[in-house]
């Protein structure tokens, strides 16, 4: 027991003191783990220094000339062998060879002792007689040398490595005046190659050109470690990983310009669709029930903001108010997938058959290097007026009223001009006397009108819209409007044109809706409107029916109507 403890203690003094003790570099050895090698892949050079030195006493800056230069990783032993304790430092460097040719790595210097120069050979890739030595390396492919404009290129890079790995990162291939974005997900496989097992990573990559002319695509890189075979001595600091990098070849590609004959948006993919829906599906709609056209345009290989707008073509007889547009990407099989779907909400304004034309979207043609289009279905609808709705005057029929009317003012202004030429000839004591008996007829209405009581005014004034209003209140698109947006439990819509329509009909200012509530005493209907406003966790409003109710039944109270002449339009049809 005391023979075990005195070597303990005694190795102990002999690592203690290899810590304080410094000698000399006395030996630098520079090997690499094969020759010959291939251009674009990797070898290891490794360093060896008979001595603890620091991690900066190599630098691989030199080698830049004529090699692609990796990481360098730093290990270092301590030994003992009878009794003479030795140690060493490890540079390992990764380099990699981008063309064949005979190159030399020249004398590396540390701690002034150098090593010795190495001539290296450089096969040209796909050279058969480095295959047994290869550990590691990477095959690229592309889908067409010759694209045209925004044609997606599908890249594919597969590693192949003969060890287990450790750790690694795989960079994706680089080229100027593109775009390049990864597919999917990694995929793993085992291959035989040259009578050795490689495992196979594969990674999938679009590249789209933005520019025309000669497109350069730099290969993929990978830089990581494998595990090496051997055991770790207990006092070793020597990894039993080796660092490993390749690239990829580089590969060119032919980019073709937009054809000069192209109009439009410019859409190169493989296929293009376009589908449309229609919500609620029905044969026959009514004047100012809205109904949704969903259009949903698929291409293949193209990202989304390559898509082009989507903008049907309308006839005037309807309102369009746009829906929604939502954009989406997938891939499958290797290729991307984009898609674009917009909605439109439709309202018709006249009774008779409704017409929605056939959407085109230009598309080209990669594969049949040709045009061609994605074409909808034309749409055919039949519309009915509703009851006690009337239709909406079009455009060119506003437009003949509006000229009639200038034509009677015009006429109204000649006449006008001739009465007063023809004044102008009158007596001058008619003149006179009419001047006399219009500033006395003013004067008397005017000490009337201030005689008159403020609370008889304010009766004669509510007797007098009271009167004239309800006739009109069918009539009024603001009220047409709120009707509108009650019907599609739209509250935002719903607060706005009522306060509108509100403001003009009662000829007061309501600032806000709890105001009007209060004036039309609808206080509790209101509350639920004002929630899903203002509270972002509220749940969506489907009062508008209620709420279209309770304002019609407080007007008809405050008007007093006694018959039905005048009655407020259903909101809903009756078995709604």
């Amino acid at each position: 027991m005391v023979r075990v403890w005195r070597h303990i203690i005694l190795l102990m003094s002999f690592l203690l003191v290899s810590q304080l003790a410094h000698a000399d570099v006395s030996e630098v050895t520079a090997t690499v783990d094969r020759n010959p090698v291939t251009a674009n892949e990797s070898f290891v050079l490794t360093i060896t220094v008979d001595d603890d030195v620091a991690n900066d006493s190599f630098s691989p800056s030199k080698l830049l000339k004529d090699f692609v230069v990796g990481r360098t990783s730093v290990s270092r032993q301590t030994s003992m062998i009878n009794g003479k304790l030795s140690k060493q430092t490890r540079f390992t460097t990764v380099l990699i060879p981008q063309s064949a040719g005979e190159y030399k790595i020249p004398e590396i210097s540390i701690g002034g002792v150098s090593s010795a120069p190495i001539s290296l050979q450089v096969l040209e890739p796909g050279n058969n007689q480095d295959n047994e030595q290869k550990i590691a390396f990477l095959e690229a492919r592309i889908d067409n040398q010759q694209v045209y404009l925004q044609q997606p290129i599908t890249y594919v890079a597969r590693l192949f490595l003969a060890a287990d790995l450790n750790k690694g990162n795989l960079i994706p291939p680089e080229a100027e005046n593109a775009d390049i974005q990864q597919i999917g997900r990694d995929e793993e496989s085992t291959e035989m190659v040259n009578g050795r097992r490689y495992k196979v990573y594969q990674r999938v990559y679009q590249i789209t050109p933005s520019k025309s002319g000669s497109l350069s695509i730099a290969g993929a890189r990978f830089d990581g470690e494998v595990f090496t075979q051997g055991q770790r001595s207990i006092f070793s600091s020597f990894s039993n990983t080796q660092p490993v990098s390749t690239i990829a070849e580089t590969i060119e590609v032919e980019v073709q310009a937009v054809p000069d004959s192209w109009q439009g948006h410019w859409l190169p993919s493989e296929l293009v669709s376009v589908s449309q829906s229609v919500s609620p599906e029905q044969e026959s709609y009514t004047v100012g029930e809205p109904f949704t056209i969903s259009y949903m345009l698929t291409a293949v290989g193209v990202k989304p903001e390559q898509l082009p707008d989507v903008r049907p073509s309308f006839p005037d007889t309807v309102r369009i108010y746009p829906d929604g547009d939502e954009t989406d990407q997938f891939s499958r099989n290797g290729v991307i997938i984009s898609q674009k779907t917009i909605s439109f909400a439709v309202v018709p304004n006249q009774p008779g058959p409704l017409r929605i034309p056939a959407l085109n979207i230009p598309w080209f043609n990669t594969k049949t290097g040709k045009p061609a289009s994605a074409v909808t279905e034309e749409l055919n609808f039949s519309v009915a007026m509703g009851d006690g709705m009337q239709s909406i005057p079009k455009a060119s029929n506003n437009a003949e009223a509006k000229a009639t009317e200038e034509q009677q003012l015009n006429d109204e202004e000649v006449t006008q001009t001739e009465a007063k030429t023809q004044s102008v000839e009158w007596n001058t004591w008619i003149v006179s006397l009419l001047a006399l008996v219009l500033i006395v007829s003013i004067i008397l209405n005017a000490y009337l009108l201030w005689s008159r009581s403020t609370s008889s005014k304010s009766q004669v004034s509510t007797r007098k819209t009271t009167e004239d209003k309800p006739h009109n209140l069918n009539k009024d698109k603001l009220w047409r409007e709120f009707q509108l947006a009650c019907r599609n439990n739209n509250a935002q819509e719903a607060k706005e044109f009522l306060l509108k329509w509100a403001n003009r009909y009662f000829e007061r200012s309501f600032n806000s809706i709890t105001e009007l509530s209060q004036y039309l005493s609808i206080e509790n209907t209101c509350s639920s409107l004002q929630q899903s406003l203002y509270q972002p966790k509220a749940t969506s409003w489907q009062d508008g029916k209620v709420l279209y109710k309770e304002v019609k039944t407080s007007i008809e109270a405050k008007k007093n109507i006694t018959t039905t002449k005048d009655v407020l339009p259903n909101l809903y049809s009756n078995n709604g």
